[in-house]
């Protein structure tokens, strides 16, 4: 007679019973709707692996349990995150340009009318690639808030977090700090703390 550990066997049962979501969840992919795939990274950067979760085996862990549990169509919908994540990054990186080229309202080189213009177009791009269309007009007065506030150091933890030729503990150092960047001008205003 074969004993099984109480908690082996719960792990089991758990998996079973909750190895639909993954695949469900990223079925989600397929709909081409804006707001269910911001919806859905929501769920996997903020409940599944958020930025808040310091211990990066866990991560790992969870993203491998999520992973494991995907049917062949749902893996090809996860395997296009990197695609989407290059296309993010382009984003980013011209909000990025726009943003010090602006100066706070004070620009080095160039007509500031033109560089306004520009800045607006990129915010109103970028507001609406990241999430709900109810929520754009907002992202986009944040945006250009942030931009206004010519935070070099901000500007530049934001490119360290896309940089491919950053390690891994110095990626997570400018992650940390960036996420506290946000929090404050979120909080307060403020992204200079």
């Amino acid at each position: 007679m074969k004993h099984t550990n109480p908690s082996e066997s719960g792990q089991t049962a758990a998996t079973e019973t909750f190895s639909w979501i993954p695949s469900a969840l990223m079925s989600t992919m397929y709909t081409n709707d804006r707001e269910l795939t911001s919806t859905l990274y929501k769920v996997l950067y903020t409940v599944l692996t958020p930025i808040s979760l310091t211990d990066d085996t866990l991560r790992t862990k969870r993203f491998l349990l999520f992973t494991s549990q995907l049917d062949e169509r749902t893996r090809r919908a996860f395997q296009t995150f990197p695609a989407r994540q290059v296309q993010s990054e382009k984003y980013l990186l011209a909000y990025l340009d726009a943003a010090e080229k602006y100066n706070g309202g004070v620009p080095e080189t160039g007509d500031a009318t033109s560089l306004e213009k520009r800045l607006d177009m990129v915010c109103h791009s970028v507001a609406r690639m990241l999430g709900m269309e109810e929520g754009a007009a907002q992202r986009k007065t944040d945006l250009k808030k942030w931009a206004q506030g010519n935070d070099r150091r901000g500007f530049k933890l934001l490119r360290d977090l896309i940089d491919p030729d950053k390690d891994f503990k110095a990626w997570r150092k400018s992650q940390v700090f960036s996420k506290r960047k946000v929090t404050n001008f979120v909080e307060r205003g403020d992204s200079k703390n």
